[in-house]
């Protein structure tokens, strides 16, 4: 399999069907329940070149990083950009500001000046999420009967919400980048976790009851973002 690569097998007794996955780095993960053949999980994985090319291609795309210059708004700050004397690149999140300040000699496209902007922009998005999300967890909360534990927001990059077996709630700061009827739709999703812990057809039946039949939509417009930059 040399257009593959080199291929992370996953056998797994609770699996009920052979599925591949691609990694943000492009790793291969194949996850082969118990009773299916060597042989046919060769075949599937040659299936499945194709598909796997493009999921990789996709992937680099979104690697690509643009760089962040004003204008540029979160939803409550902006970022403005400070050269000057100083030796140091510096960050400053306050009274609806992210200021950036590096040397001037430095130009904003550098790497370090980029990731101080990433982090000005993240600790823009930690005070926004927790004067939002876990009012508004509460809130859909009370709409719909489904009620959780405690409400977290985390800085988390591989998943945008988790639910724990104590229904505790878990939510990514970097929410703060969707829409609001995207942000609904997460902790709706979290939420249906409190009386489903999978996602078998009554929670999603219960989901798409709470999201008035858009359920799927909802899900198709979600993945045009990714809780990684």
């Amino acid at each position: 399999h040399l257009v593959l690569g080199e291929i992370s097998v996953n056998p797994s007794a609770k699996a009920r069907r052979l599925s591949i996955s691609v990694r943000p780095g492009g790793e291969v993960r194949l996850t082969i329940p118990r009773r299916v053949s060597e042989q046919e999980a060769l075949r599937f994985l040659d299936e499945k070149a194709a598909w796997v090319q493009r999921a990789r291609e996709r992937i680099a795309k979104r690697c690509v990083r643009q760089p962040i210059a004003p204008p540029y708004a979160t939803r409550a700050h902006s970022l403005y950009l400070d050269p000057g004397p100083g030796p140091d690149v510096r960050v400053r999140v306050a009274s609806g500001r992210i200021t950036v300040s590096y040397p001037a000699e430095m130009n904003y496209e550098d790497e370090t000046v980029q990731a101080a902007i990433r982090q000005g922009i993240e600790a823009a998005w930690r005070i926004e999420a927790k004067a939002f999300l876990p009012d508004r967890v509460a809130e859909l909360s009370r709409r719909t009967g489904l009620h959780c534990g405690k409400v977290t927001v985390r800085n988390a990059r591989t998943r945008w919400g988790s639910c724990s077996v104590a229904n505790d709630i878990s939510l990514s700061i970097h929410l703060m980048k969707l829409p609001d009827s995207l942000i609904d739709y997460i902790i709706l999703h979290e939420l249906c976790h409190t009386r489903h812990k999978n996602h078998g057809p009554r929670f999603h039946a219960l989901l798409d009851q709470l999201c008035e039949g858009r359920h799927l939509d909802l899900r198709r417009q979600l993945k045009h973002y990714s809780p990684r930059w």
